[in-house]
């Protein structure tokens, strides 16, 4: 039941990828039937020209963290990290995105996520005090097939794998539970499938958006991502994009005792990264 629920919940979050790609279609459609020259076919095709094409792309995510975790034998304890908690106590980030395209049919991405970062909640009944620590490093390695493909829109499924590492540190004072500093983790890896779209609306614009859904009790219980956006192209190298990005996992070691490990977050908020094709 609570795998399904997950699932409701990120098919409802697709639907907007699943819009997105029909926009895309049909403006694709569209732009066939005009024989009007467009600077962005001829970008475009120039790098359709290409046997391999690569992309790189260094990016921050203004992240908010979002929902429970449980450590040993110690009750449920929310997490609520928000932006401006990571921007005051991020002790070091890092995020960056690589692509390789062969033949504008297949290609492989890799996705590369680390924060290390803390925050701090009271607690109202004891007057005591719990600070979160989360070490949270995130690796993606996906496998992609262009299904379809006109001069302005392209539209990838992909499949893969997403590597989580997470190191959760909690350290309370003066709570009913007593004083205690645990340090717990874990780390797992889910299968993942998703669909993605990208369309080119002149020149200097493009929209994208992406979904994809995993886990299925391989490693976590369940996962999903939803992002999209729209970019700002410099020149057939250079782009600037912005998105809104939503990350969800529910994770249980299925242990006990001390050795028990829950985490089950939401990680979201706006992306802005600087791409570069060649």
């Amino acid at each position: 039941m609570k795998i399904g629920r997950k699932l409701t919940t990120s098919l409802n979050l697709l639907g907007f990828a699943s819009f997105l790609l029909s926009a895309c279609i049909a403006s694709a459609s569209a732009a066939d039937l005009s024989n009007k020259p467009n600077v962005t076919e001829t970008l475009v095709n120039e790098r359709i020209n290409r046997t391999w094409e690569f992309m790189i792309a260094p990016y921050f995510i203004a992240a908010n963290i979002s929902g429970t975790s449980q450590v040993g034998r110690l009750p449920s304890t929310d997490i609520d990290i928000g932006t401006g908690d990571i921007l005051e106590n991020l002790r070091f980030g890092g995020m960056i995105h690589a692509e390789a395209l062969y033949n504008q049919k297949f290609g492989g991405m890799l996705d590369v996520a680390y924060m290390n970062l803390g925050g701090a909640t009271d607690t109202p009944r004891s007057g005591g005090r719990i600070r979160v620590g989360v070490g949270q490093l995130i690796v993606e390695g996906m496998l992609f097939y262009r299904a379809y493909s006109t001069s302005q829109t392209s539209i990838d499924v992909y499949a893969g794998g997403r590597y989580w590492d997470i190191d959760l540190d909690l350290d309370a004072t003066g709570t009913i539970a007593g004083n205690f500093d645990i340090t717990r983790g874990d780390n797992w890896i889910d299968p993942v499938v998703g669909i993605r779209a990208f369309h080119m609306l002149n020149d200097k614009w493009s929209v994208n958006g992406r979904g994809d859904i995993g886990g299925f009790g391989a490693g976590s219980d369940f996962t999903w991502n939803v992002q999209a956006g729209a970019g700002y192209h410099f020149n057939k190298t250079w782009s600037a994009h912005l998105q809104y990005k939503a990350l969800s996992v529910d994770y249980d070691n299925d242990k006990s005792g001390r050795s028990s490990f829950e985490y089950d977050t939401i990680t979201h908020g706006p992306l802005v990264g600087i791409v570069a094709r060649f």
